[in-house]
């Protein structure tokens, strides 16, 4: 059932790619697998879907380890001391909202890729930079280690702006972010199960998407 889920959410996605008139890049589905097991993970490889999101340690560890080949993502806040078994395990981290992370993942050499965790609704329980420290954070990232592959933002469940307010917003940041820099991708990690199709409309390059392929 659950891979027909994702083939739904699929033509949904290329149904807006075609009648949105809009030029957008393809978008990948980020399948966010907690509290799934390795027979799910086994299934969706076999159809031939390898980009799974993670946002618990202990998870992560088990499913690179039995899905080396398969593309892992840390998408929650990260505590320090388990920072570098988060790099050893994935390929992607798309939660990062210190400098202190930036600088370990230069000091420890980490070849994944990385995004920028925003605040974008200024949600004072939500981890991410300020919108109006992105530059700084850019700027030294620059000069520390390498530039973020792009951006990300978790909406606020209390809802202080409308998607399309909050992914706006994001799609503004971003384009002044790839004025600035060259060699910036400006990818947008943004988008869940209930606000992907909005997140697509605004430029979202990944969309992490759990209950929608699975159910609550």
């Amino acid at each position: 059932m659950f891979i027909g889920n994702l083939d739904l959410i699929q033509e949904e996605i290329k149904k807006i790619n075609k009648y949105s008139n809009l030029s957008i890049t393809e978008v990948e589905i980020m399948i966010v697998t907690k509290n799934q097991n390795s027979k799910v993970i086994t299934s969706l490889v076999k159809e031939g879907y390898s980009y799974f999101g993670e946002n618990r340690v202990d998870e992560l560890i088990e499913k690179k380890s039995i899905f080396p080949n398969s593309r892992f993502a840390f998408i929650a806040p990260i505590q320090s001391r388990k920072f570098q078994t988060i790099m050893d395990c994935s390929d992607e981290v798309h939660s990062i909202s210190r400098m202190k992370e930036i600088q370990l993942m230069a000091d420890y050499s980490w070849s994944g890729d990385y995004y920028l965790q925003i605040n974008i609704d200024k949600n004072k329980n939500k981890s991410g930079i300020e919108i109006e420290d992105t530059f700084d954070f850019f700027d030294y990232a620059h000069q520390k280690y390498k530039l973020p592959k792009g951006l990300m933002c978790m909406r606020s469940l209390e809802k202080t702006l409308s998607p399309e307010d909050s992914f706006q917003l994001m799609k503004e940041i971003n384009n002044k972010l790839i004025e600035k820099y060259e060699e910036y991708e400006g990818g947008l990690s943004m988008g869940m199960s209930n606000d992907y199709k909005e997140a697509i409309i605004y430029g979202a390059t990944v969309v992490r998407i759990g209950s929608g392929i699975f159910g609550k």
